[in-house]
């Protein structure tokens, strides 16, 4: 597994929330309060400015000119920014998460809902990522995919995370219960069982689980009044990703990610019949060519997703009396 870099001295950390101020973390612990029981229903989404900012300075674009659209979180650089290795906590990702959770779902429309929900699900895989980002007992080892996390509360998208309207939810159960509308949903749902609920099936292409098979994770949040446009860019950007679909012009091969199959209740079920028309209006030119010429009604094979974890990687410094342009490696 990869190391953490040695965290640098406190002086030079930059936490997330210290961006704001005093004012900033006062107009959260207003807002916390007033979702308490006594304040009135509000049907609006929450603000998103903090999201914001934290989208701008940890997601890094690592797009290769001429390839796909590619992004990476810097988790370890916001491990460090927050010093959870000396406190334990992260103060501005608390912040934060109060500010998310400050709403009242049931009082949104649909498309604030969703905004809100796609938003808020990224955020708290984000945060849970980075509070248990290192390995218990082996000093800077980091985990190396969601997968590998698990602690006493269970493993990563089964672990309880959210606290809304008095009920407890796990990643993959809020996933269900405020984008699919799966009120069946149980805190500890590791979301191993597939879905029945059909949905809008976009919204695999937004959701960012910490890893490689998801989409790439954009520098700004959903909201209501664009969701349509963003939700087809999101669709856009995935499927052209050789994680999501890869064409084959000269084969005629058409191979996809398993996780289509994982989401077949919005695709019409395990034969996915509805994967073709949606992969002719969202898929990159190739993969749409293959389709036409050799009349797939499916793809032609299924590979298994890649859960590494979706960590920008920093270039390693030169090391003495190297040749500078050869530095920067990944490690």
């Amino acid at each position: 597994m990869p190391y953490l870099p040695v965290p640098r001295p406190i002086e030079q950390r930059r936490p997330f929330f210290r961006a704001f101020g005093p004012a900033f973390v006062l107009v959260v612990l207003v807002l916390a309060a007033a979702a308490g029981p006594a304040a009135p229903a509000r049907a609006a989404e929450p603000d998103y400015t903090g999201y914001q900012t934290l989208l701008k300075r940890y997601v890094r674009e690592v797009s290769v000119k001429g390839k796909p659209y590619e992004t990476r979180f810097d988790y370890e650089q916001l491990f460090i920014d927050e010093d959870i290795w000396a406190t334990k906590r992260a103060d501005g990702l608390a912040a934060l998460h109060s500010q998310l959770l400050s709403v009242t779902p049931a009082s949104m429309t649909p498309r604030e809902r969703t905004a809100w929900a796609i938003n808020t699900y990224n955020f708290m895989a984000i945060e849970r990522m980075t509070l248990h980002l290192l390995v218990p007992g082996r000093k800077f080892m980091r985990y190396d995919s969601p997968m590998q996390q698990n602690n006493e509360d269970g493993s990563f998208f089964a672990a309880p995370v959210a606290m809304i309207d008095g009920m407890s939810y796990s990643l993959a159960g809020f996933e269900r219960r405020f984008l699919y509308g799966d009120t069946a949903a149980q805190t500890l749902d590791d979301g191993l069982i597939a879905r029945e609920q059909p949905g809008d099936p976009r919204i695999m292409c937004a959701l960012v689980k910490a890893s490689l098979c998801s989409g790439p994770l954009q520098k700004w949040v959903y909201r209501a009044d664009s969701l349509e446009a963003q939700l087809d860019r999101a669709a856009r950007l995935t499927l052209a990703l050789p994680t999501w679909l890869r064409a084959d012009v000269t084969t005629g091969q058409l191979s996809a990610t398993n996780r289509f199959f994982e989401e077949r209740a919005d695709f019409g079920g395990a034969e996915l019949p509805g994967l073709v028309p949606f992969l002719l209006k969202y898929a990159p030119a190739a993969s749409k060519r293959v389709i036409t010429a050799h009349r797939l009604t499916r793809p032609n094979l299924f590979f298994e997703p890649d859960w590494k974890l979706n960590q920008f990687d920093h270039p390693r410094p030169a090391l003495p009396g190297a040749d500078s342009t050869k530095a920067g490696g990944k490690r």
